[in-house]
């Protein structure tokens, strides 16, 4: 059968993607993002799928809140792993997201309404919602109810309180589901199998999704003040969400590679760039006196060791570790290594965060994370018997934590998202740290363009800012009740 691609102009490089669930190949479809008009919705679904996956697992992943969470290290350009990150580096998340995949979003959901296509109208409301979700969450409030109305003359959005925003977003994904017919997901007009990436047009695995990632939503109310807890457990409940690691959402890479693979690839030249923070590896070690036998076995998942099998990581913040440090893990960053929107094992750690109480809960969590990166539930046996993971009611709520923190290795900015959330793990700040105290950063400053061609809306949106201030040290609206040294040592 002949392999079908991709082509993203709009990335710089020629990705070429698939998706691993549908086990799909995808003929030729040559969509340019800079001209969304010209494409059949169906189409622009494959553009906002690839691009988002792409900007979500490296520009705001690795080059970004993998070092704020210290995950991952920076070896030789070290200006975001010391929390002094370039402006170019965090313009690219808002131009790369807002200005290309949420607007190919909201136009595939016009274009799709226009041509009696629900299904496909439906993909990219959750999609528009998937990503002014990270939008908001990384930077505080953001245009949504306006956005990409610029044919209706609103060229200057305003900028939505993030309470505004995730309440749009709520409303969005509900919408969606109303419109969703599974029955039709695979239907000629559509083309859903060739063009949807992620599930090949199973509307099933769509409505999943999209209670999956509501639950993310009321999760950050929940933290910002706003009591959603009746609305989660009714989600955890029912059957309107992942229920095993056959409905995730994920894109896997094919004839490109995984973005990450390029610092993975023994051939690249980048590969020097980052090494495996010793945050995750020390705490990976678990009781474990040797060091090449952590006792949390997703470890040599996560990285490779050295050559004399031990796993060392590096300080964040601190140049070097080339040859000291571990490499970033070829098992997990392989070539086809998957990009995760929202995998099984975060839906069980949500429900173990609102029952902290609840031991089977918490190793319910621990154990799909374990399936998930290809090791057995014994192995999760093996390390939960370890005195620093083994459950105890006096310390439940870190150890959930500390365990979704690891667990969303590989998806930087959701592991930041729950930090910031629930505080855990306690992070000893970087070395030579820019900001005040030498706090881990909060939050991604506005985009440049925005500051200057969208002055006023955007000085409305700061004022959401704790303190109003468009600074990386600033809070977001969910984050506002907590200080600067919430989830620092």
């Amino acid at each position: 059968m002949k392999m079908k691609k991709i082509i993203i102009y709009g990335l710089g490089v020629l990705l070429i993607t698939s998706s691993v669930s549908c086990k799909k190949r995808f003929d030729d479809m040559n969509v340019s993002p800079n001209n969304p008009a010209d494409a059949p919705a169906q189409m622009l679904l494959s553009n906002v799928i690839a691009t988002t996956a792409y900007r979500m697992q490296l520009s705001a992943g690795l080059i970004m809140t993998d070092l704020w969470v210290q995950h991952a290290k920076a070896t030789t350009y070290m200006d975001e792993d010391k929390y002094n990150p370039r402006n170019d580096r965090m313009d690219i998340v808002w131009s790369s997201l807002y200005a290309t995949a949420f607007e190919d979003c909201i136009q595939a959901q016009k274009v799709a309404a226009e041509n009696s296509q629900p299904n496909v109208q439906a993909i990219a409301l959750v999609l528009k919602g998937y990503i002014g979700y990270n939008l908001t969450m990384l930077m505080g409030d953001v245009p949504y109810t306006e956005a990409g109305l610029g044919n209706e003359g609103i060229i200057t959005p305003v900028y939505d309180p993030q309470l505004t925003v995730l309440n749009s977003i709520v409303a969005d994904l509900d919408k969606g589901i109303s419109l969703m017919d599974p029955a039709t997901g695979s239907s000629a007009i559509d083309e859903l199998p060739k063009y949807d990436l992620i599930y090949g047009g199973n509307m099933d695995k769509w409505k999943k999704f999209a209670g999956s990632l509501k639950l993310r939503i009321y999760l950050t109310m929940n933290s910002g003040g706003v009591n959603k807890t009746a609305e989660i457990n009714a989600l955890l409940a029912g059957s309107d969400i992942f229920q095993s690691n056959a409905d995730e959402a994920k894109l896997t890479y094919v004839s490109s590679g995984n973005p990450v693979y390029q610092w993975i690839n023994p051939s690249s030249a980048r590969r020097s760039d980052f090494r495996v923070s010793s945050t995750l590896v020390n705490y990976m070690m678990g009781s474990s006196s040797d060091s090449t036998l952590p006792a949390d076995k997703r470890l040599t998942i996560f990285a490779d060791p050295l050559s004399d099998g031990k796993y060392v990581g590096g300080t964040n913040g601190q140049t070097g570790g080339i040859a000291t440090n571990s490499t970033l893990g070829s098992n997990y960053y392989s070539y086809s290594s998957p990009y995760y929107f929202m995998s099984y094992s975060e839906v069980l750690f949500i429900k173990a965060e609102m029952d902290t109480t609840n031991q089977a809960n918490y190793e319910a969590a621990v154990t799909e994370s374990f399936l998930q990166n290809g090791l057995t539930a014994g192995d999760a046996t093996t390390m939960l018997a370890d005195p620093l993971f083994a459950y105890s009611a006096a310390k439940g709520g870190q150890l959930v934590g500390e365990q979704k923190w690891v667990s969303l290795f590989g998806q930087g900015a959701e592991a930041y998202n729950s930090w910031r959330r629930s505080g855990y793990p306690r992070l000893a700040p970087a070395a030579n740290a820019a900001t005040t105290n030498g706090y881990v950063p909060r939050r991604v400053s506005y985009n440049t363009n925005e500051i200057n061609l969208n002055t006023a809306n955007l000085a409305i949106g700061t004022q959401g800012l704790t303190p109003a201030t468009d600074a990386i040290t600033s809070h977001v609206w969910f984050d506002r009740l907590h200080p600067s040294s919430y989830g620092n040592k």
